[in-house]
């Protein structure tokens, strides 16, 4: 409805989603080694973060040269260091098909105010595929 005012996300309820990213090489400049994805907002209710319980990586088109790819959150969009990775290995994009990475527990829990990114070992160069994770904010 036109004039709804927005509602702040202290309102919404503990989050329980699910978040598919595409990436395709021809959408991202030729030096990107990183792209981010989702922005986890601080809630004032349990503004401590996310965890996400599930990746799924798919690779449609592969790179042709050795290259990996691994979920990680930095504090800033904009970070070339200091990401945590959500995985306890990268995947290779040399072969279609998809990959369920084992999630590191030890890092798993994505803090307020962090980005989520895929990030590339090398530029993306050919590489097309999407990312699937499965999040939650209510902590056990």
């Amino acid at each position: 409805m036109a004039g709804e005012s927005t509602l702040p996300n202290e309102h919404y309820p503990d989050y329980f989603q699910i978040v598919n990213v595409p990436f395709n090489h021809a959408l991202e400049g030729t030096g990107a080694f990183t792209l981010p994805f989702m922005y986890v907002e601080p809630r004032a209710t349990n503004g401590t973060g996310i965890v996400v319980d599930s990746i799924a990586i798919g690779i449609s088109l592969v790179e042709g040269t050795a290259e990996t790819v691994e979920v990680v959150h930095a504090t800033t969009v904009e970070a070339q260091t200091g990401f945590v990775s959500l995985q306890t290995a990268t995947v290779s994009t040399n072969s279609a098909g998809t990959t369920i990475p084992t999630i590191n527990t030890s890092n798993n829990f994505v803090p307020a105010g962090s980005w989520l990114m895929l990030k590339f070992d090398a530029a993306l160069g050919t590489a097309h595929g999407c990312v699937t994770i499965r999040f939650r904010s209510r902590l056990k």
